[in-house]
């Protein structure tokens, strides 16, 4: 019992020290060595709770001590272990909403995620392209949408990549034929540029 806690003191340093990394490893080794240490405490406070009942005294001062602190520690291990995944679970909503699967750094994420956060980002991914889609005309964010941060130029100059006919805006008339370079307003071409038609050059 000489490192109790000291797991769980390591695991939310880590937690702290990788706050600002865009994903950290999950350390596995350390989850599990604390949960094998929540389940050896509560096996002892167990073990003292069925002695006190065995001898009849169950106000004795000093085996309610240690009961105490069997619990104390096992407490303070699982919130250690919320925190730290909490923390996680965070990260991984930020680069659903913000960064999205199909970026550069799949397989950075790929490869930092534990033993169930692969099927929660999946399924919470899946989650936030069903709820963007309900809004397609309005850019949420991720995957070189702008998101909600407000437009710093009302006029952009764009290429056209794919030829897509005419388009009439509040300014005339813009034969978009591949090669094609307009100055138009932002607004105007939007929905294009997501589509692949033009690019912002």
């Amino acid at each position: 019992m000489a490192s109790l806690g000291d797991s769980a003191y390591k695991l939310a340093k880590e937690a702290k020290r990788t706050s600002d990394l865009f994903v950290s490893p999950y350390n596995d080794e350390l989850v599990q060595t604390i949960c094998r240490e929540i389940r050896l405490l509560h096996n002892k406070a167990k073990e003292v709770v069925n002695l006190m009942k065995s001898r009849g005294s169950t106000a004795d001062p000093s085996s309610m001590s240690q009961v105490m602190l069997y619990h104390l520690a096992v407490k303070r291990n699982k919130r250690v272990l919320f925190a730290y995944h909490r923390q996680r679970i965070n990260k991984l909503k930020e680069i659903s909403w913000n960064v999205g699967l199909q970026s550069k750094f799949q397989r950075e994420i790929k490869a930092s995620l534990g033993p169930t956060e692969q099927k929660f980002l999946d399924e919470y991914a899946d989650m936030v392209n069903t709820y963007k889609q309900s809004f397609i005309e309005i850019d949420l964010g991720g995957n070189g949408g702008a998101g909600l941060e407000p437009p710093v130029d009302l006029f952009i100059e764009v290429r056209v990549v794919k030829d897509a006919g005419e388009i009439s805006t509040e300014y005339g008339v813009l034969n978009l034929s591949k090669g094609n370079q307009f100055y138009v307003r932002r607004t105007d071409v939007e929905s294009l540029i997501k589509a692949g038609y033009l690019i912002h050059v």
